[in-house]
């Protein structure tokens, strides 16, 4: 078995190693305490009701996060994995039934002052891929807001810039299987990953795509529906799988 595969199957050491695998997919460390106190934590407050348990999530959470801002608001059932790498500024809302999973101790998430995630936005930091020798980095800056069910994947590392809006459904994908070699299982061929820059002031409409290496210039607009296969110019106006530039904003 490719050293890969381990992370694409449930490893086959039994029900003893199952277990420890998922400590460390939870907590980031080998830590049978820390899953312990953490898991009751989130077991008693993030099912918490009304205002007043968004409210207080955002304080009792500072014991897990590495870090949380003062006045945050995080609605009920939000999932954290590795939540010691998940940074918090000022002011961030969190969506009812979001998913925030930096995957690797390495690995972070941080969300800046004044960023509004809506419900059920998933944000996957990303393993160290061994080949690269990188980890995953998702950084959202400043008043950006993300739509509900919004994607990312940072393994190859995504960074949002500021005022920025993200439409629902919206997916950034930092990583790509590799596939060339029809010999092999794609999934035992690793994958490329390479950063994905949204610049400030950027408009992603409802159900874009941007794949890996993709950088958005400030001030753009990517029309609903389309796949960013390339660089999209500041102030450019682009619709379209792939995507092109059809206009610019004046």
């Amino acid at each position: 078995m490719e050293s890969d595969d381990i992370y694409m199957t449930i490893p086959q050491g039994g029900l003893r190693k199952n277990f420890w695998n998922y400590v460390v997919r939870v907590t980031g460390e080998q830590s049978l305490s820390k899953f312990i106190w953490r898991g009751l934590i989130l077991a008693v407050f993030s099912m918490f009701p009304t205002v007043v348990g968004s409210l207080l999530r955002g304080i009792v959470y500072r014991a897990l996060l590495g870090e949380v801002g003062s006045s945050c608001f995080i609605e009920r059932n939000v999932r954290l994995n590795v939540p010691q790498r998940i940074f918090l500024g000022d002011r961030v809302f969190i969506g009812e039934g979001s998913y925030l999973d930096a995957e690797n101790i390495k690995s972070e998430i941080r969300i800046k002052n004044d960023v509004h995630v809506s419900r059920y936005a998933i944000l996957r930091a990303g393993r160290e891929v061994q080949a690269e020798r990188r980890e995953g980095r998702i950084i959202v800056n400043e008043r950006t807001r993300l739509g509900a069910h919004t994607f990312i994947y940072g393994v190859g590392g995504v960074e949002i810039g500021k005022d920025t809006l993200i439409a629902n459904h919206v997916e950034l994908i930092s990583g790509n299987h590799k596939f060339r070699d029809a010999s092999r299982l794609i999934r035992l061929q690793g994958g490329q990953v390479k950063k994905i820059l949204i610049g400030n002031d950027v408009w992603l409409g409802a159900y874009v795509i941007v794949l890996p290496g993709v950088t958005v210039g400030d001030g753009a607009v990517v029309g609903a529906g389309s796949v960013v296969t390339g660089d999209i110019p500041s102030y450019s106006i682009a619709v379209g799988v792939p995507a092109k530039i059809v206009g610019k904003r004046e």
